[in-house]
């Protein structure tokens, strides 16, 4: 591990205190609000990070520490990754909305960078502000969710239906994938401020959110996060060895989906009453993996998933007595982060992305005197990746931009309880 200089500071750089670091208040307000938002208006998550980083930068400006150079591997891999993603355009089969999506990508990726550098300037006065903003708001936003399914059950209650609550939920998929993802840290907050059954009161009331939300992605994805920071409270590095196993068996199934995803839909269908979903989800990877092979290289361009040759068809997924269920080939994008990048940036792109996550992993600091912490960063970074191979495509603007939001609480808030002597490519210089 490198050794760390006090939070707040870098070489040739005056210490940022709180009197002089008033983006630490912006800062308060991302952690507070995010939840409340992603209840309320989850497709506007984007705008709340926007602002955030307009904020940031608007305070910064007038200083000399305006570039955020504490991440400078994190800077040249995202502007690689953005920069091949540009150059993609060239050959992309969709270069009207490719060209949106580029100027999207670079967008969130300045984005990104800042607010992990706004995150890595904190002192430790200013994260435990932020990790009691961060509580705070994450309570508004279950009591929010949690008179929705209340609501929605009592409706079901007065039209006579037995239907779950979370049937009439659909539209809060995007919020349960944002309480999986930040229920990890918010847990260790609670833990470090007001003691461990806290904690477990805050990660039982997110997984029956989740339970009556009822979309399985996110469910699948709190149960990986909780087998991660078992793993990781274990032994910290067999949880970060997990996570990099995880990402290359991913990779690796992709080329035999063809032999893969018709024994996985077997069991589906002969074990899970209506399968619809899950089996359509096999059979537009097996679709794409089919389309990557024809491109495998540089892939056929940034957003041509959704004009990819043959998507548009009706495929056969299953069949039960004389009515055939069929399903479109690929609707707008593959449901599979890794899929999708490689499959419009190639192999190139999806190398790109994977010494960007290999860096996410090498970046989760190991604590002789609190497991807690990395374990939590382990949960998060597996439940994260989890969605992302089940849930949305890669390009979506909310999506990407909770993805940000969700690494600057966990750098904010996590490093409450890990050693100030150890850090990670991602905090230091």
């Amino acid at each position: 591990m490198l050794s760390q200089p006090p939070l707040g500071t870098r070489p040739g750089m005056t210490k940022v205190t709180p009197q002089n670091n008033r983006e630490a208040y912006v800062l308060y307000a991302l952690g507070f609000l995010f939840l409340p938002v992603a209840a309320l208006a989850t497709l506007q998550i984007w705008v709340l990070a926007v602002i955030g980083v307009a904020l940031i930068i608007a305070l910064r400006i007038p200083h000399q520490n305006f570039w955020p150079l504490s991440n400078r591997l994190l800077l040249v891999l995202m502007a690689l990754f953005a920069g091949w993603a540009a150059l993609s355009l060239v050959w992309t089969i969709n270069p009207d909305r490719g060209v949106k999506t580029a100027i999207r990508l670079a967008l969130v990726g300045t984005s990104l960078i800042f607010l992990i550098d706004a995150a890595t300037r904190l002192d430790h006065a200013q994260r435990l502000s932020f990790g009691r903003w961060l509580v705070r708001g994450t309570i508004i936003g279950l009591t929010v969710i949690g008179l929705f399914i209340a609501l929605s059950g009592t409706l079901s209650d007065w039209l006579g239906t037995s239907a779950r609550a979370g049937h009439e939920l659909d539209s809060l998929n995007r919020t349960a994938s944002v309480i999986a993802m930040l229920v990890w840290p918010v847990a260790l907050v609670v833990a470090q401020l007001y003691g461990r059954y806290a904690a477990a009161a805050v990660i039982v009331m997110s997984a029956l959110a989740l339970y009556f939300l009822a979309p399985s992605a996110p469910l699948v994805a709190f149960l990986v996060g909780a087998c991660a920071f078992g793993m990781g409270w274990i032994s910290q590095r067999w949880g970060k060895r997990l996570l990099f196993v995880g990402f290359t068996a991913a990779v690796i199934a992709i080329p035999f989906f063809d032999l893969l995803v018709p024994v996985i839909n077997d069991w589906l269908i002969a074990n899970i009453p209506g399968p619809n979903s899950e089996v359509h989800r096999f059979v537009i990877w097996e679709f794409a993996s089919q389309r990557i092979f024809e491109q495998p290289l540089f892939g056929w361009g940034l957003e041509a998933a959704r004009t990819i040759p043959g998507g548009h068809d009706q495929i056969f997924l299953f069949q039960f007595g004389d009515n055939p269920t069929m399903g479109q080939a690929m609707p707008l994008h593959p449901h599979n982060a890794l899929v999708q990048i490689w499959l419009e940036l190639g192999l190139i792109g999806l190398l790109l992305i994977a010494a960007v996550f290999s860096l996410i992993v090498v970046s989760i600091p190991e604590s002789a005197n609190n497991r807690a912490a990395p374990a939590t960063m382990i949960a998060a970074t597996a439940c994260a990746f989890t969605i992302a191979e089940l849930g949305f495509g890669i390009w979506q603007g909310w999506w990407m931009a909770t993805l940000g939001l969700t690494a600057m609480i966990v750098i904010a808030a996590v490093p409450l309880g890990t050693d100030r002597g150890t850090n990670s490519p991602l905090t230091s210089d």
